[in-house]
């Protein structure tokens, strides 16, 4: 019997970032490894985000949308993990992006080592294009 891929659920905690959040979800849209749930908890944002989140969440059934009031990265990363269902979590800050095979290779390096929490180190992009590593 195959066993079955294991879902990922990706929270992202949403507040005062439409200038980044289309690129956010997109790349999490992009994913080579597409057994994913993204999980948008709109924190009270009082921009656009809101708006934006429905958007993505109209077009793509894999992307649930959760309007709370402000209350903060910790609460609305929290708010999101009561509406997990995947058996592997991500936090994503929605103002970040992630490569392609971000999840497709964390997945295998969990089932590989047998272990239940991947770590990975980041890059940061300055608006200008400068780099720091």
């Amino acid at each position: 019997m195959k066993q079955s891929l294991p879902l990922i659920s990706i929270i992202v905690p949403v507040y005062r970032t439409e200038q980044y959040l289309r690129q956010c979800v997109d790349s999490l849209l992009a994913q080579t490894y597409t057994h994913i749930e993204i999980i948008l908890v709109d924190d009270g944002s009082p921009d656009g985000s809101g708006e934006i989140c429905e958007e993505y969440a109209a077009k793509d059934s894999r992307v649930k949308v959760i309007h709370q009031e402000n209350g903060g990265l910790s609460a609305a990363r929290n708010t999101g993990l009561n509406h997990i269902s995947g058996e592997y979590v991500m936090f994503v800050d929605s103002d970040d992006w992630i490569s392609p095979d971000n999840c497709e290779k964390a997945v295998a390096v969990a089932l590989e080592r047998n272990v239940d929490v991947v770590i990975w180190s980041y890059r940061r992009e300055y608006p200008d294009k400068s780099l720091d590593r």
